[in-house]
């Protein structure tokens, strides 16, 4: 069984994200989360990756095209799941603090 995460746009799979669990992460998401990237450090990078990432695009031939928009799909689901890894992590590490 899978469960999508609003967010996240990508399936999570129901052993590691109980329904509570993702709707304490699109809270965590739609909050907090989401206040820390916002920072000029964040901003900076994120305009680096932008304008790396078009760069290459528009060296690429044309048939290389997909393979560069499967290698973003990858890392972009790869982020994803490090976020979650680490909400997990941290939801953890408060349970056992609480």
């Amino acid at each position: 069984m899978f469960l999508y995460n609003k967010n996240i746009k990508f399936l999570l799979e129901a052993s590691l994200m109980t329904q509570l669990m993702n709707l304490l992460y699109d809270y965590a998401m739609d909050t907090g989360f989401t206040a820390q990237l916002t920072t000029p450090k964040y901003r900076i990078i994120n305009n680096r990756l932008d304008r790396l990432s078009d760069d290459l695009r528009c060296s690429l031939p044309p048939d290389a095209q997909d393979t560069l928009k499967q290698y973003h799909d990858a890392l972009q689901e790869q982020r994803h799941l490090e976020l979650e890894a680490m909400f997990l992590s941290a939801f953890s590490l408060c349970r056992e603090l609480g």
